[in-house]
């Protein structure tokens, strides 16, 4: 592959050719492709990177909406999208289940312990968490617990330090 450049065209600034990688040449100015839009940003504004520089971005038609704060489980199986102080919890169906539980927690005062189930095959809830008692600031923690036709409980791993 080569990439060639009519004579009255800038050429990049940086082009680099690695063993199975192509690093894009930077022209110094943003051109259509380079636009960032939709992109995570932190409290300060920033764009939000991944360890390889990527920008992480919104897809479109995505359930959060820009300026959410999503915190999402270890294993990827419950996330929650957090405005102001309502936060829409999401999971993948399980198969068999009956019913899910979104159980919300605190480890500190005041203590919290709220459970809000419902029936399969949904799969979101919202929650908003200042009816619940917690304090705003306050670390929420959320799993989720699903109940299959056989009766028993299957667990997620945590979610920690929800706040609004």
């Amino acid at each position: 592959m080569s990439i060639t450049f009519p004579s009255e065209q800038l050429k990049p600034s940086i082009l680099e050719g690695l063993p199975n990688q192509f690093v894009r040449p930077s022209f110094e100015e943003l051109y259509g492709f380079d636009a960032i839009t939709d992109a995570l940003l932190t409290e300060a504004g920033e764009i939000i990177q991944t360890e390889a520089r990527e920008t992480l971005q919104f897809d479109e038609g995505s359930p959060i909406a820009p300026g959410a704060n999503v915190y999402t489980n270890s294993d990827n199986t419950l996330s929650a999208a957090v405005t102001g102080s309502t936060a829409v919890f999401n999971w993948d169906a399980v198969v068999n289940a009956v019913s899910y539980n979104v159980n919300l927690f605190t480890f500190t005062t005041p203590f919290i312990s709220s459970n809000n189930t419902v029936s399969a095959p949904t799969t979101t809830v919202t929650i908003d968490l200042s009816t619940i008692g917690a304090n705003s600031g306050q670390f929420i923690h959320a799993r989720l617990i699903t109940t299959n036709t056989s009766g028993q409980s299957i667990f997620s791993r945590t979610i920690f330090n929800i706040t609004f």
